[in-house]
């Protein structure tokens, strides 16, 4: 039955009460519970705000009052009640754990992280405290932090799905499979629709190149968060795999679209324009990677591979010198090289070459997010 239905009703029948008996303080605390359990953060706040009107300056009421606020996603208006909240020293630990929840909402991670590094340092270790910290930390690049929060906790995490989910990904982006899987399941066993579950085990599932699990898995993470931009990369890939280049295109998009800063989907999404045959595409999308990262050797590469396919030599030996001067391994220009040497070889030198690029960039998916083909992303997405 739906969360709403079971407390409308009764919510429904208390307003008016409480309506007659504003000052009924425990009326009005069950009447606030029942909006917010119920999702009804407008009308909690009205219920609150009624009494604020009455009671200006009420801590009890203000702390609702930010609550309502997170609710409805209004993360500054809330932080500038909670700050109010905490130099009058009004309950530490709840406060500055709404603190962390709306920095975090606000993608403030390092403000995110310093409240919980300070909760954790007081005690506070609960699972949505752990969770809050290890995934800002994981949001920052401080991987050894990270890793060292999940092992000092993993006992916490067998308890708390959202944790062991953080800790699931967190291990995944670390290239531990074996503790990503251990967490997986755990997540996946408090909440089948965990979505870092989902994530690490359609993520693995893809390196294994298990494609109809992995498809399905990323379509549910899409379907609960359509803003999920590593979902949408690990649809696009797949498409890829499969040759299916504009669908390939469409989901790429998504997934550029929600890390516009993450270069790996950048040349994901130029991968599939070149490979269906869109030059135009393919050097708008491998362009905007170069001005994203001017040094990233893989775009280079990547250039040149389409100039070569164009059959602008030249101009892709240039792509290709500046790129191994960078790295001398980058896949990319190796294989633009292929593509020069296909103007002798044949047409297949070409077509292998990239069906073996296609299943490389699905193992990778994105075992370390620093890789979509092969070693092409300079960034660790998340969501």
């Amino acid at each position: 039955m739906n969360l709403m239905s079971n407390v409308t009703p009764r919510l429904d029948r208390l307003a008016p009460l409480l309506s007659s008996e504003p000052d009924n303080l425990p009326l009005h605390r069950e009447c606030v519970e029942l909006a917010m359990r119920g999702g009804e953060f407008p009308r909690a706040l009205e219920f609150i705000d009624a009494r604020l009107a009455r009671h200006p300056g009420d801590a009890e009421s203000l702390f609702a009052r930010a609550n309502a606020l997170i609710g409805m996603r209004r993360f500054e208006d809330a932080i500038g009640i909670l700050k109010v909240l905490e130099e009058q020293g009004v309950a530490p630990a709840a406060v500055m754990q709404n603190l962390a929840t709306c920095y975090f909402g606000l993608q403030r991670y390092e403000s995110a992280r310093a409240c919980g590094d300070r909760l954790i340092a007081a005690g506070e270790k609960s699972g949505d405290v752990l969770q809050l910290t290890l995934t800002s930390m994981h949001h920052l690049g401080d991987f050894d932090a990270a890793v060292k929060l999940a092992d000092e906790n993993a006992a916490v995490a067998e308890t708390h799905g959202r944790f062991a989910g953080a800790c699931a990904l967190l291990f995944l982006d670390n290239d531990d499979s074996a503790k990503a899987r251990k967490f997986t399941a755990i997540a996946l066993s408090k909440n089948p629709d965990s979505i870092d579950g989902l994530l690490v085990q359609a993520t693995l599932a893809a390196s294994d190149l298990e494609s109809e699990q992995a498809f399905g898995q990323f379509s549910r993470v899409v379907q609960l968060a359509p803003q999920n931009g590593r979902a949408w990369l690990g649809l696009g890939m797949l498409a890829t795999l499969a040759q299916d280049f504009p669908r390939a295109c469409e989901f790429l998009g998504r997934a550029t679209g929600q890390m516009p800063q993450h270069i790996g989907s950048w040349h994901a999404l130029a991968w599939a324009h070149l490979f269906g045959g869109d030059f135009a595409g393919a050097e708008k999308h491998f362009a905007h990677a170069l001005e994203l990262d001017r040094n990233f050797a893989e775009s280079h590469g990547a250039m040149a591979a389409m100039l070569a396919m164009k059959g602008e030599r030249e101009a892709a030996e240039r792509e290709i010198e500046i790129a191994e001067r960078l790295d001398r391994k980058n896949m990319s220009s190796q294989f633009a090289r292929a593509l020069l040497l296909e103007r002798t070889g044949g047409p297949e030198v070409t077509r292998q070459f990239i069906r073996d690029a296609v299943r490389q960039m699905a193992r990778r998916l994105p075992a370390k997010p620093s890789a979509v083909l092969n070693d092409l992303a300079s960034r660790k997405p998340r969501g």
